[in-house]
């Protein structure tokens, strides 16, 4: 089973091939933690190469041939793109300066990933400490290990270096939108206009908005990456993508889980899953298991590539929250309908956030996805992350107006490129019907 299909360009090969790496670190720091060694670079580097050697063994021949003749960058790149890396490095040079580092990152990201890396592991007695509530101890740990690899690499925490990670999971998005477009047949002004405004609408409210340093950028890298597999039918590829999407999701942020449990549910359930596919036969030549064999067993890998990535992440990470007592009773609490005047109002006032200079109305644009078939899926999954968001801000024990205000701005971002994306796939197609590329 490959990660990257037959007709996935460079661009997108280099995002799913990112996310699955960090993942792999991520499972890597957890299996170190759970064997009570520290994290020390020289063994990191030692373990990181074997994995890569094991990864490159593993992979068919096939599978690489059919990769090399993928791995060309684009050469259609255009006024879009051009546009779309001037705000890639507007925004990596404002984020080097510190001067739009969210504030999560000095009271929460940054501080827990300083503290692992003195620590040379996650410090679960330092996250148990009950004063210590503030910095969110029940939160997924992946971007704190991310920030503490990289002061173990450069021998010191250094706050610019760890601004990188934005820039690096902005880049990816914007690989990922591109690819959407790509394969959805898109004309080339539309592909160029589209990766040109989601570029500049996301470089100007992680600027304006001060989100440098945060791990909203990987949900809405997650989401992104999504939308490719989730527009094509169904297949071992798509599966095992959706799975690496949803458990560097899962691993990200509180916000993930649900997000990975909504790309698992509606990749399992889209039609199409019933038979055997690929190349497992009709189940009429010599030595074919039968049909029902057949789809027995393909269900049975499409399980695991979406499971197993999920599970691998999750299950650890839920077991020590339990384990060290970490929950947040803040976090949740009983649907309060009553709260809907507030929450309602505070929406309505953040939509006209100067951050996002009233591209938050681009949010509407989400029905419209659902005129494509082929963006049911991805319209599903955004609608679905949009009910848990407002569940969240019915239900949390804290004061629901204060709540919208500080995160509406950056869920926004989560939301809002492939949104945006999926709108100018739709609105192409409505002017001028297309075929999407053969692979």
């Amino acid at each position: 089973m490959r990660l990257a299909a037959p007709g996935d360009g460079a661009l997108f090969r280099l995002v799913l091939y990112g996310l699955a790496g960090v993942v792999a670190l991520h499972l890597l720091l957890t299996g170190l933690d759970l064997a009570g060694l520290a994290w020390d670079p020289w063994l990191l580097a030692a373990l990181w190469a074997a994995v890569i050697a094991a990864a490159s063994l593993v992979r068919p021949e096939r599978a690489r041939r059919a990769a090399d003749e993928r791995t060309r960058l684009p050469s259609d790149l255009g006024w879009g793109d051009g546009l779309a890396l001037v705000a890639l490095l507007v925004f990596a040079l404002f984020a080097l300066t510190l001067w739009i580092t969210i504030p999560d990152f000095v009271y929460h990201w940054g501080l827990k990933g300083h503290r692992f890396f003195l620590a040379r592991g996650i410090d679960y007695p330092y996250l148990t400490r009950g004063w210590n509530w503030v910095i969110h101890p029940d939160y997924p740990n992946l971007l704190p290990e991310l920030f503490a690899v990289t002061a173990l690499c450069a021998g010191t925490f250094d706050e610019p270096a760890a601004m990188l990670w934005s820039v690096a999971f902005f880049a990816l998005l914007l690989g990922a939108v591109r690819e959407a477009l790509r394969q959805a047949g898109s004309s080339r002004f539309v592909l160029q206009a589209a990766t040109a405004l989601v570029a500049l609408v996301a470089a100007a409210a992680g600027i304006g908005g001060m989100m440098a340093g945060g791990a909203d950028w990987m949900i809405a890298l997650a989401l992104a990456a999504a939308l490719p597999p989730l527009m094509r039918p169904p297949d071992r590829s798509g599966d095992l993508q959706i799975g690496v999407i949803a458990a560097f999701a899962a691993a990200s942020k509180v916000e993930g889980l649900p997000l990975a449990v909504i790309l698992l549910a509606l990749q399992w359930l889209r039609p199409g899953r019933t038979g055997a596919r690929g190349d497992s036969g009709s189940g009429s030549g010599a030595g074919t298991p039968p049909r029902s064999t057949a789809a027995v067993a393909e269900r049975a890998a499409a399980a695991a590539a979406l499971l197993v990535p999920v599970a691998a992440v999750a299950l650890p990470w839920l077991a020590a929250v339990h384990r060290h007592h970490l929950f947040q009773d803040f976090n949740s609490g009983p649907f309060d309908p009553a709260r809907a005047p507030a929450v309602g109002g505070a929406l309505l006032a953040m939509l006209a956030a100067r951050s996002w200079h009233g591209f938050t109305y681009g949010l509407f644009l989400l029905p419209l996805l659902a005129l494509d078939r082929r963006l049911r899926p991805a319209a599903a999954a955004l609608l679905c992350q949009v009910v848990f968001y407002l569940y969240v801000y019915f239900s949390a024990r804290v004061d629901p107006v204060a709540l919208v205000l500080t995160s509406f701005p950056r869920l926004a971002l989560h939301l809002l490129p492939a949104i945006l994306t999926g709108a100018a796939i739709v609105l192409d197609g409505l002017s001028v019907p297309r075929k999407a590329p053969p692979a």
